[in-house]
């Protein structure tokens, strides 16, 4: 059952991260890090207030994108090391997740990706915990 589903959630993961990209882009995400940098700034003094171009914003989640789809070759070819490196793709997206999540719910309002952070949340830790139970299998199997 694993062998199948490994490669189907970690791609199903990646274009839940497409998806979530394009929502973020739409909903302008970027003209928001100031505000939760700014305020993360007041709190810590030590962290930066960061802007960003929709640009650059693009072309990191390009990047990004790209970046774990092409893993999604190797986890299927069941290559060790790329399990590895999607076992911590799934943790980053499931924190992703949690991040948008708990933004709306601190504004009590949509807050940008929110609704396709809870496909990212999901499936990553469906994918996370398959992933762990294949590499430390139960003693009553």
């Amino acid at each position: 059952m694993w062998n199948s589903q490994r490669p189907f959630l970690y791609l199903t993961l990646g274009i839940i991260q497409a998806i979530h990209s394009i929502e973020e882009y739409l909903t302008h995400l970027p003209n928001h890090f100031p505000i939760i940098t700014g305020y993360l700034h007041k709190m810590t003094s030590f962290f930066p207030v960061l802007r960003m171009s929709d640009q650059t914003f693009v072309v990191l989640n390009i990047l990004i994108i790209t970046f774990i789809l092409s893993i999604g070759a190797f986890v299927y070819q069941k290559k060790h090391w790329a399990l590895k490196v999607a076992k911590v793709v799934a943790v980053v997206e499931i924190l992703n997740g949690i991040a948008h999540i708990s933004s709306a719910i601190f504004v009590w309002n949509y807050y940008p990706g929110c609704i396709s952070a809870i496909g990212l949340l999901v499936v990553g830790v469906l994918f996370f915990v398959k992933a762990v139970n294949l590499s430390y299998p139960s003693p009553l199997r």
